[in-house]
């Protein structure tokens, strides 16, 4: 039985689709609107195996530049078993193999299945085998089978997406040994629940590590300009207030990127949930800043209507529905070249090769600058900046990281990431404090010479950041998370740092961050595009 803490949430009829979740009192900006201690399943994806915890998710492998909170230095062992899943102690081992583990043991040791299983295959099986062997109890299986399977849907699409859900509902229901108890056309429609009710299992800092499905957290209907936001904490999952939320209010959450443009999200929406979006932002259709360009399309220089309509003959961007922007020549335009900078990021994310991926990123972030079309905040610009800093990150570019980020701080994450305590616009903060301190320990580095003999105090920076990120932590993440425990540290760490324990030193510092502050946002001007 799944344990939660449903703080201020009920379940209720919405008005949008079904039932959803509630406010049960007014719940002011970051706050928790509820608290699962743990998901009914959760599942390290493939590529994370070696590195996470299998019951505790902890991500166990550390940036360059000491950025992850939450991270069991020890690494994670193998189970002797399968030497498939990992333990950061003794204690995760324990607990794992009593909720799960020692049912698919075997099965992950199989020469077939092992390290090869899809995520949503590893998830089926989990509920299949749980439910089984008694280990999810009669009221916690219905809440299960009242989520959307939506396999009618999936079947009625058809085509290679279909033939692959069949393929993987096969897989899972053949290596569950679950026969007995579930025909294959239910083992489908529960690989229909996993696909259309998981969430992204996510560390304190947003790094992806698996999946995780919950029926209390399905409860909640999408939105593209949400009031929740969903954080995690190891296995904790919890449902944070962007804003104020009034008393009976739906609480909405989004399922996709809602800064993406409107008929991207549609698209989206459409694909994996099966559904039109109507909610406020998307009732505005394609007017919202999400879809606003620098410049009309009508006024793309000659150069750039050639190289378009190259592209439209070339390739099918224009065509794809996610791309829409007009009917119109210049609006099919426009929606050429976004479909390639969105080509370049997506191609970019399936690499695991940072180099590879930088080259196509910058090539991305080229053809939005240089058309001129893409303000910096808009989508797929904005994201391809934050992929560039990631990359250059694990290639040892820190002084590039940092000039991107330092554009993303003032000129990016404040019109996407409007709320100071959005949990995005917090990480982002810590990532570029935490890269910055890396980066002043590198003396040698062109641009920490660069910024010393400009006058800059990257000891101030440095704590001007953490505070503003210790001032909002508590509201983002929970100020008994991990990563407010973490936060913490650091703080005091660069406070005995700079003043060498006399606490008097610190008295004025505000006035030295604001000063510091200016040349902070000159930086942000430094990378070009």
């Amino acid at each position: 039985m799944t344990m939660s803490n449903q703080a201020y949430a009920r379940i209720g009829k919405s008005q949008t689709s079904g039932n959803g979740l509630f406010a049960d009192k007014a719940i002011p900006a970051g706050e928790s609107v509820l608290s699962i201690s743990r998901p009914l399943v959760g599942v390290v994806e493939a590529a994370r195996l070696s590195d996470t915890c299998a019951n505790c998710f902890k991500w166990t492998a550390e940036s360059s530049i000491g950025s992850r909170p939450n991270v069991e230095s020890n690494g994670v062992k193998a189970c002797t078993g399968c030497r498939t899943v990992g333990y950061c102690s003794r204690a995760c081992q324990k607990e794992g193999w009593k909720r799960h583990h020692k049912y698919e043991c075997e099965i992950m040791a199989s020469t077939v299945s092992k390290g090869n299983m899809p995520t949503a295959a590893r998830a089926t099986m989990q509920f299949l085998i749980r439910r089984a062997k008694g280990l999810i109890n009669d009221e916690t299986w219905e809440s299960v089978l009242s989520m959307e399977s939506h396999i009618e849907d999936m079947r009625a699409a058809g085509g290679e997406k279909w033939m692959e859900v069949q393929l993987v509902a096969q897989g899972a229901w053949a290596f569950s040994m679950t026969q007995a108890e579930f025909t294959l056309g239910f083992a489908t429609e529960m690989l229909g629940r996993v696909l259309t009710n998981s969430l992204t299992l996510v560390t304190p800092t947003y790094d992806p590590v698996g999946i995780c499905i919950d029926p209390l957290a399905a409860m909640a209907n999408q939105s593209c300009d949400p009031n929740a936001v969903v954080v995690m904490d190891g296995p904790v999952i919890s449902f944070r207030s962007l804003r104020p939320i009034k008393k009976d209010e739906e609480i909405f959450i989004s399922y996709v990127d809602g800064t993406n443009p409107f008929a991207r999200r549609q698209q989206e929406l459409k694909q994996r949930w099966h559904f039109t979006c109507k909610c406020t932002k998307c009732q505005k259709g394609p007017t919202t800043p999400s879809d606003l360009y620098s410049i009309s399309p009508n006024n793309l220089d000659a150069k750039w209507k050639a190289t378009a309509d190259h592209l439209l003959r070339e390739t099918p961007f224009a065509k794809e529905p996610a791309n829409y922007v007009g009917d119109d020549v210049n609006s099919r335009r426009a929606a050429v070249i976004q479909g390639v900078a969105f080509d370049k990021l997506e191609t970019a994310r399936s690499t695991s090769d940072p180099r590879q991926a930088i080259s196509l990123i910058e090539d991305g972030m080229r053809t939005c600058f240089q058309s001129k079309l893409f303000p910096v905040h808009r989508q797929p610009y904005a994201a391809l900046r934050h992929d560039l800093l990631v990359n250059m990150i694990s290639t040892g570019n820190h002084g590039i990281a940092f000039a991107q980020g330092a554009k993303s701080y003032f000129h990016v994450d404040p019109v996407l990431f409007p709320e100071p305590h959005h949990p995005m616009r917090v990480v982002h903060n810590w990532r570029l404090a935490m890269l910055l301190m890396y980066l002043g320990s590198e003396q040698d580095n062109p641009m920490t010479r660069d910024m010393v003999e400009q006058g800059v105090d990257l000891g101030i920076i440095i704590y001007g950041l953490l505070i503003e990120v210790q001032s909002n932590v508590a509201s983002s993440h929970g100020k008994d998370s991990s990563f407010a425990r973490a936060v913490q540290r650091k703080v005091q760490e660069v406070e005995v740092d700079m003043t060498r324990g006399d606490v008097g030193a610190l008295r004025g510092v505000e006035k030295r961050i604001e000063k510091e502050w200016k040349l902070f946002r000159q930086m942000g001007s430094w990378m070009q595009y």
